[in-house]
């Protein structure tokens, strides 16, 4: 049969390059068949027409002729896109045989004489609509055979021009100030600090690591490949070769040296990747390309000018399938968040850039700008708040990568590039860390599901190494040997562990209470540091202000979490699908969190939302400057009014944060503001109290507010408040939860638990797992008459399980509370306000007390005792508000002012 190609030509007009696009669909039916295999079905009517087998094949490729051979003809040579649609005859049958989930189908193709390559036509994901990939064309006219599955029907395939992205104007034109020196090693070492490496190899601390490269570096490998036979990813080769490639860097053996040149040449020469999407396989590919670059540079001495080329080729053929492209520009991927801050640009691009740039200097210029320009500077404004905005998990995962990318420059030049507040970022994760071994809940948590295991502890070691051997934290590196370590990956440990840094694992020293400071706004107390499973210590959080970076950032501003023998208050989000209904209407938003709802009806739905759920903004846009964040104001979500814990720095006896929130909610709430005061009891039967006041005015008083906290077991709901309750090790904690506003007459009180924990206004979210809380417990308070503005005022006691709650003494003034509970006299300004008025605290002759007052306008106040006759002055800080004291039977007089004559500064 003659060979019959015809075309259609369709106009796309592209904004990367502005020039036209012809997409040509290819006629399956026109083309040369293989009439003992495959036919070519066009039933009469509207029937889909397509190319099918015959029989069940005995014998795929390469033991048959292709199936079908059609002419591919393109205006000039390049690079193409090439796509197809099919279908699988019978879906049933298919569903019945597949046995990995995905419902693949897959065919075989081959482009002129280029080797043959497995492509995906039909899969779960994405159908029968598939990309096949990116070909190169080195002629207009190329012969492309088809060799098709048993039980699909090809229907069709269209061919385009690939159009890469578009670099940015800045990044086209950019001239890095910083570029690689001439002289080699430039991964990892330097000539300055590659003596330092080796003479730490014998080390008793690195002494095994080496010893595992060793005995692997020196067993020879065999590993066969066909130039005409593609292969996929090969995990456990790689780290062969790196290991190779490491020992003839520290030992000059030539022998490891020039087999590790081998493997990796001709393992990327047939690595193929082909379309396979599905589990991010971008990293995969990204491996393979760093791996390539550490041989390149390490072993540069061993190859020769064609073995560097073909390198080279590799390199530039399999980056172009990364999923932020090449240039590294793709669309919305960035390296500021998502997936583009990974591997990608800060480990793999960066390493082969550095690698190739005697040769080609390109990579580095584009991969340059978007560290040094885009990620430098937006992270050192970011880092003012030693936490990071995706949250613990994805957090610890992508910040290890900009580590890469702060260690490969500094190893490099000798001198960081990256801001120095990157060394304070390890202090979150052990703040956030509870005595069960697990984390406070903060963004997506994919480790949650490992969470269920009495001995879990959550880890991430290879963050980690990086954090503690950057930095010189003694601490942190304690925290990777109790993370186990990283026995997987010796190369990264004997190039970064120093064995004269002694882990230290005392964190008694470390400050109970960590303040985040001002851009991404929370704190957390704590009475202790015990990692006794046991252990009677409460840890508590509180969110807000500052700004809202979107991904796997929550919804989540003003969110309140406690632990005491497990959660006793918190987060009932499971991250479990990125994007699903579940994920955009309750995981990720305010419902999900022990936080603050305003409903209002008519407010919009944004970002794929379909419930409105009363709470903050949500966000999936996300700054990628400095100027963007400061300069829109989608991305504030309130301002820090103090944040102060005293007296002792170290062992505090009160934390208090007091925070706006006005502006992480629409235009629902006229102003609204709460704070925060955790109290270390140092008791045994209630080691701690919180005090949690909102006060909220909002423009519409058919608004309905709802005051929420969310816990993992069912609570008491009595007239004082509520009771919640946790266990862990079979050991129990309650926490008591008194509500003085709005009173018991004045609130109704809802409670979605079990299969309605997801029920959020209307709407049912339902999801099948058997982490707890998938059915736990959300509390809802509101008002019961409508109004512009609502109050609330509540004390959290965390109590061993059977011990009974202190009582509290509470009195309410215009401006402020006085509450007394324990050995605590507390004087809590309204939340929405500072004190500035003569404030009188007559002290009980019961009991010594602390005075703690908080919410203080700043400036000078004046302390009169008239029992002792004295009067000082003191000198309240702006952002801090805060002054204790202790005292018995006596009566003070706080006026605003500073009085000449009085004692300055001391009680």
């Amino acid at each position: 049969m003659k060979i019959y190609f015809s075309l259609f030509l369709v106009l796309v007009s592209t904004s990367a390059s502005h020039a036209q696009q012809k997409e040509i669909l290819v006629d399956l039916s026109r083309g040369d068949l293989n009439k003992k295999t495959v036919v070519y079905e066009k039933p009469k009517g509207k029937g889909e027409r397509g190319l099918v087998l015959k029989t069940v094949p005995v014998s795929g490729y390469p033991d048959r002729l292709a199936d079908i051979e059609v002419a591919v003809k393109v205006p000039q040579a390049g690079w193409y896109v090439l796509e197809s649609d099919a279908r699988p005859r019978d879906l049933e049958r298919l569903k019945q045989e597949d046995e990995t989930g995905l419902l693949t189908k897959v065919a075989y193709f081959q482009l002129g004489r280029q080797r043959v390559t497995k492509r995906i036509v039909y899969d779960k994901l994405k159908g029968g609509h598939q990309e096949l990939g990116k070909f190169e064309l080195l002629n207009t006219t190329e012969k492309l055979k088809i060799w098709l599955p048993a039980n699909l029907m090809l229907q069709g395939l269209r061919i385009r021009p690939y159009v890469p992205p578009v670099a940015p104007l800045e990044a086209a034109h950019y001239q890095p100030k910083i570029t690689p020196p001439q002289e080699r090693p430039r991964l990892w070492v330097n000539k300055e600090s590659l003596p330092v490496v080796r003479a730490r190899l014998l080390s008793e601390e690195n002494g095994p690591a080496w010893n595992k490269v060793k005995v692997s570096a020196l067993a020879p490998y065999t590993f066969p490949t066909n130039e005409h036979q593609e292969i996929f990813y090969n995990e456990g080769l790689e780290h062969i070769i790196e290991q190779k490639a490491f020992y003839y860097l520290m030992t000059q053996d030539e022998r490891v040296g020039r087999e590790a040149v081998d493997l990796v040449s001709r393992y990327l020469s047939v690595l193929e990747f082909g379309n396979v999407t599905h589990g991010d396989i971008t990293r995969e590919l990204g491996r393979a390309i760093y791996t390539g670059a550490l041989v390149y540079d390490w072993c540069y001495p061993l190859m020769d000018a064609g073995v560097k080329s073909q390198m080279r080729k590799d390199f530039k053929r399999l980056v172009m399938d990364m999923e932020v492209g090449w240039p590294p520009f793709y669309g919305l991927e960035s390296i500021i968040n998502g997936h583009g801050n990974e591997a990608q640009i800060c480990r793999d691009m960066l390493s082969w850039s550095l690698a190739v740039y005697d040769e080609d200097p390109e990579p580095y210029k584009y991969v340059a700008y978007s560290v040094l320009e885009q990620l430098v500077p937006m992270r050192k404004f970011e880092y003012q708040s030693p936490r990071h905005n995706q949250g613990v998990d994805y957090g610890g995962y992508r910040f290890g990568w900009e580590m890469h990318a702060a260690w490969l420059y500094y190893r490099m030049l000798g001198y960081p590039v990256f801001d120095d507040n990157i060394k304070n970022m390890p202090y979150y994760w052990l703040y956030m860390r509870t005595p069960d071994g697990k984390m406070l809940r903060d963004g997506d948590m994919f480790n949650v599901k490992y969470n269920s295991s009495d001995d879990f502890y959550w880890k991430n070691p290879q963050t980690m190494l990086l954090c503690y051997a950057y930095s010189g934290n003694a601490m942190i590196k304690a925290e990777f040997l109790k993370q186990g370590g990283l026995p997987d990956n010796p190369v990264l440990f004997l190039l970064l562990n120093d064995p004269k840094l002694k882990a230290d694992f005392d964190r008694s020293k470390l400050p109970l209470t960590k303040d985040f400071g001002s851009v991404l706004g929370a704190m957390v107390a704590r009475t202790g540091w015990s990692e006794e499973k046991t252990s009677k210590e409460v840890v508590a959080e509180i969110k807000g202000g500052g700004y809202h970076f979107g991904n796997h950032q929550h919804a989540d501003a003003g969110a309140l979490q406690i632990y005491h023998h497990g959660i006793q208050v918190g987060d009932l989000g499971l991250y479990l699908s990125y994007g699903s209904p579940y994920d955009f209407n309750f995981n990720k938003r305010s419902a999900a969190h022990s936080m603050l709802l305003v409903r209002d009806p008519a407010e919009p739905l944004l970002f794929r939302t379909k419930t409105n759920d009363g709470g903050t903004r949500f966000s999936q846009r996300f700054p990628r400057t400095v100027a963007e964040v400061l300069g829109d104001s989608w991305y504030h979500t309130g301002e820090i009014r103090a944040s102060a814990f005293g007296a002792d720095p170290i062992q505090p006896a009160y934390s208090y944060f007091n925070v706006d929130l006005t502006a992480a909610y629409s235009s629902k709430v006229k102003s609204y503001a709460k704070s925060f005061l955790f109290l270390n009891l140092k008791r045994k039967d209630v080691p701690a109290a919180i005090v949690l006041l909102d006060e909220l005015k909002t423009n519409n008083s058919e608004f309905q507010p709802y005051w929420q906290i969310n816990t993992l077991n069912k609570p008491v709901v009595n007239e004082a408040g509520f009771v919640l309750n946790s266990q862990f090790k079979n050991v129990g904690g309650t926490t008591y939860v008194d509500m003085f506003k709005p009173a018991v007459v004045d609130r109704e009180v809802k409670v979605y638990a079990g299969d309605s924990t997801a029920f959020v206004f209307g709407d049912l979210y339902q999801v099948k797992s058997p982490w707890p809380e998938a059915r736990g417990a959300r509390v809802l308070v509101s008002p019961k008459a409508k109004s512009t503005q609502v109050s609330y005022a509540t004390v959290f006691q965390m109590a061993e399980s059977a011990e009974a709650k202190l009582q509290v003494n509470y009195e309410e003034k215009e401006d402020y509370y006085l509450i007394r509970i324990a050995d605590r006299m507390l004087v809590i300004a309204k939340p929405d306000r500072y004190l500035d008025k003569t404030i009188e605290i007559a002290v009980p002759a019961d009991q010594e007390y602390e005075v703690i007052v908080v919410g203080l306008k700043d400036g000078f106040w004046n302390v009169k005792n008239p029992s002792k006759n004295s009067s000082f002055n003191i000198n309240i800080l702006k952002g801090n508000h805060t002054t204790s004291w202790k005292s018995k039977a006596e009566l003070f007089y706080l006026s605003p002012g500073r009085q000449y004559g009085a004692r300055e500064g001391t009680f």
